[in-house]
């Protein structure tokens, strides 16, 4: 009986605290702090336990995806590419505060070796080398782009040797480029047979023109490569209709392990 008291009571409180959190705008809900309620420490936990020495961080915006491996004990490189020169500044910056964060020169990850434009959104995080949908920036007006911005784009495959030791396998390859991943997996092909993991962006609802890789594709691209899927998480979500825009997806080769 008392444990049913208990049960209801968890109940109860779970409906407050939606009630409350849809008066307010505010949830809260206390939780311990383990890998199944972090992303950030599960992150972590994960590339430590496959033992992963080197993260190629590309798309690394102002360093959050370094800093919190960091903060979660990561003991491994990173490597931070990023074009925006506003925040390459700000990621060169905060990459002081650890030996073990590499930045990069500033320039751009995909398929050929040349000069580009980027496009520059007010809130930097939706900068892209492709265009966002004007249905988006309705939806956001902070993803809207507010200048263009001229940067080298490398492929990987040119460039990964001067970061990583040749032969070194203890990989994982991070990209977060808002559209483009397509085109950065495209000019890594050498590298990703060195490569042991690869977390990337999944688009479930395009939100850039020219979008080539979406939610099939990028599994096909795993499965065929020998890489299983080690972890997914909830990133852009629709505030007004709940649909999940973008998801990170976290997937290693079997032998990893």
């Amino acid at each position: 009986m008392r444990t049913l008291e208990k049960f209801l009571t968890s109940k109860q409180m779970e409906r407050f605290r939606r009630f409350m959190g849809k008066k307010s705008g505010i949830y809260l809900r206390l939780k311990r702090f383990t890998p199944s309620s972090s992303e950030d420490m599960r992150n972590s936990a994960i590339l430590n336990d496959l033992g992963i020495k080197y993260v190629i961080d590309v798309g690394a915006n102002t360093g959050q995806f370094a800093e919190s491996l960091y903060d979660f004990n990561y003991n491994g490189t990173v490597i931070s590419f990023e074009p925006v020169s506003k925040c390459y500044d700000a990621l060169v910056r905060r990459s002081k505060k650890n030996p073990n964060h590499v930045v990069a020169e500033r320039c751009a990850i995909g398929d050929q070796d040349m000069e580009i434009r980027i496009n520059v959104s007010d809130d930097s995080v939706f900068s892209s080398v492709l265009e966002i949908k004007d249905e988006h920036t309705k939806l956001r007006p902070k993803s809207r782009i507010v200048r263009q911005e001229t940067v080298n784009l490398y492929k990987l495959d040119t460039i990964i040797d001067k970061y990583i030791p040749a032969g070194e396998t203890s990989v994982l390859l991070k990209i977060d480029t808002q559209g483009f991943e397509k085109q950065v997996l495209d000019g890594a092909m050498k590298s990703i047979k060195r490569i042991q993991g690869i977390k990337i962006e999944i688009p479930l609802v395009p939100i850039y023109n020219n979008t080539q890789f979406t939610f099939y594709e990028i599994i096909d691209f795993m499965k065929e490569r020998g890489f299983t899927p080690y972890n997914f998480n909830t990133e852009g979500v629709d505030l007004k209709t709940g649909r999940v825009f973008t998801i990170d997806g976290m997937f290693f080769r079997e032998s990893a392990k």
